[in-house]
């Protein structure tokens, strides 16, 4: 719900800097507002027509061509961040009212609109993985529909996601919490490991802990020897004085590792 707040105070601040505008101005503003109403009716009836024949992420690859985006940009203007802001709201009334496929709709359509803001696409990777796969009463007697629904939701996530990182490569947030969710929700070692560790090794930004959660999985794996090699590499490049490098936790994890791989006293790691 935080985010919600978040994206309503937004609004709010947008529309008291639009109180201070003059009388002229404002009156070109609504007129604009109002065009842009006309032009993104017709234009999200056409998705939303699209979205129920294939709600998948990869809707939003056509939307230049299926929902002529183009002609709704250019007639937006400078205010295609403000009709993003609405259609987002509506979004949320959707999923307030767990309209599942309204608000997979709403979500591409929303970036379709403006695909800059991260929370945008962060927020809606979560509703699909998280959220959407508690509104089916009907599966909830039948475990393995109730599964099979969990994993579809889960993948759309994923491949939405995904998409998230052409438009924002320098984002670490969107492979870790691609990794997320192959791990919570998937159960998928391998991937998980290989999303954390792209976000550690490719993302000057990275938190410490996504190098520390790569190595607990591939222990987690069975990859003792790998795991150890990781963890005493990233041992020597974290900073001694950052208490969220943690290195007293990846020096004990690292002891752990020797005794699984039984390395003799003489081979195991030496701090310096």
């Amino acid at each position: 719900m935080r985010s919600v707040r978040k994206e309503r105070n937004v609004i709010k601040e947008r529309s008291e800097r639009f109180s201070t505008v003059p009388f002229w101005k404002t009156s070109i503003t609504l007129a604009v507002l109002l065009l842009a109403g006309s032009i993104l009716n017709p234009v999200e009836s056409k998705l939303w027509g699209v979205m129920k024949e294939n709600l998948t992420p990869a809707s939003i690859h056509s939307l230049q061509s299926q929902t002529s985006e183009g002609l709704v940009l250019a007639t937006l203007g400078g205010f295609r961040s403000i009709i993003a802001d609405i259609q987002w709201l509506q979004t949320m009334n959707s999923w307030e009212k767990q309209e599942k496929e309204k608000t997979i709709g709403g979500i591409q359509f929303t970036v379709g609109l403006d695909p800059r803001p991260t929370f945008f696409w962060l927020n809606g990777g979560r509703m699909l993985a998280y959220d959407m796969r508690h509104w089916d009463a009907d599966l909830f007697e039948n475990f393995e529909e109730r599964r099979k629904e969990e994993i579809r939701l889960a993948n759309m996530a994923i491949d939405f996601l995904k998409l998230a990182i052409q438009y924002h490569p320098e984002t670490v947030s969107f492979p870790i919490e691609i990794a997320n969710i192959y791990l919570n929700r998937l159960g998928n070692l391998e991937l998980a490991a290989e999303y954390y560790h792209k976000a550690y090794t490719e993302y000057d930004d990275s938190p410490y802990y996504v190098g520390r959660l790569y190595a607990l999985i591939l222990a987690q794996m069975g990859e003792y020897s790998k795991a150890y090699d990781f963890l005493t590499q990233l041992y020597r490049e974290l900073p001694s004085g950052d208490i969220y490098a943690n290195k007293p936790i990846v020096l004990s994890r690292i002891r752990a590792l020797e005794k699984k791989i039984n390395l003799p006293r003489e081979k195991r790691f030496r701090p310096q």
